[in-house]
Parts: structure tokens; sequence; C-alpha cells
């Protein structure tokens, strides 16, 4: 039996010397005539500049692309803290355009345009008219929520008649 640790030895056994080379008639391209021969592309690199220009512009797209969405994230969601609750008024008749534009007149967020591009997203407000208490400089989407549930105060007309009592009143 053989040493298993010793050398290796191959499994292959040396050919027999097959004999003299036989030339083909390909093995000789002067030989051949410019019609048997096929002139082959040759593999260019892309050009330096093309290829600078091409990840420049990935580049710019990129820092771009993340500009934006650091703007957007800085409107929707202000630095610091938000303030204490503010009482806002919404009107009868008011739009999502007029109370974006008075909160942004008022502080209560930074781009009214934004705030628009955001309820919209989010599946609008319906205003019903009231007084609201909201945070300056809050998130928008908690903002959005404040509005979105109906008032603690609202707009109601109240008469009391001069000399009904208190039974009378409630009872109307």
């Amino acid at each position: 039996m053989s040493d298993p640790f010793g050398p290796l030895q191959g499994r292959r056994q040396p050919v027999e010397d097959a004999g003299e080379w036989v030339p083909d008639p390909w093995d000789h391209v002067e030989a051949a005539t410019d019609d048997e021969l096929v002139e082959q592309r040759r593999f260019r690199r892309p050009n330096k500049w093309i290829v600078r220009v091409a990840l420049g512009v990935v580049v710019a797209l990129v820092v771009a692309t993340g500009s934006v969405g650091w703007w957007y994230l800085r409107q929707v969601n202000p630095p610091g803290e938000a303030s204490t609750a503010v009482n806002f008024t919404v009107l009868e008749g008011d739009t999502l355009d007029s109370v974006s534009q008075r909160l942004e007149a008022e502080g209560f967020i930074t781009s009214a345009g934004v705030f628009r591009w955001y309820v919209d997203r989010k599946g609008g407000i319906d205003f019903v008219p009231g007084y609201y208490q909201l945070k300056l400089r809050d998130h928008m989407g908690n903002l959005m929520g404040a509005l979105n549930t109906p008032p603690a105060q609202t707009f109601v007309n109240v008469t009391f008649p001069e000399g009904y009592t208190l039974e009378q009143v409630a009872n109307r």
C-alpha cells in the first residue's frame, strides 16, 4: 500500500507523441487573400470625457435629489420644538388655499405651497368652522390631524330672550 501522506501523483498518463504537426489553411494568415479575411472590429474603450460627464451628471442628480428631499423634510417638520398651543380660527367658507395662507402668515407652517401639497397627498381636509388649538412650527401631519378633528369651540349663534328662564331657553 502506498503512503497516504507521500507526494501526490497525478492520474494523467503521458500522451504518446501524436506525430508531426499537420498545418491547417488558417495557420498562415499572410498566405490568405483579402477576400478570405474578415476584418474584426477593434474593441474601443469609451472616451474618458464621456465617462466623466456621465458620472458628473449622475452625481449632480443625486445631490439635487438629496437637497430637495432635505428641504422638503425641513418644511414638513421644522427644526426645534413646537411651541405651546395657540388659537387658530377657521371661518365659514374657508378653503385649503385660504387656511394655508393664514397658517403661513401666523407662523404655524413655513410654506403654504408645501402644506397644500402635503394635504393633497394625505387625502385632504374637510374644514369645520371653529377655534382650533394648534402649535407653532409643529409637524404638518399634527396640524392636519388637528384641523381634521371637529373643533372644541364652534360658532353658534345663541339668543337669550329677555324674561325667559333657563328651562325655557333649554327647551327652545
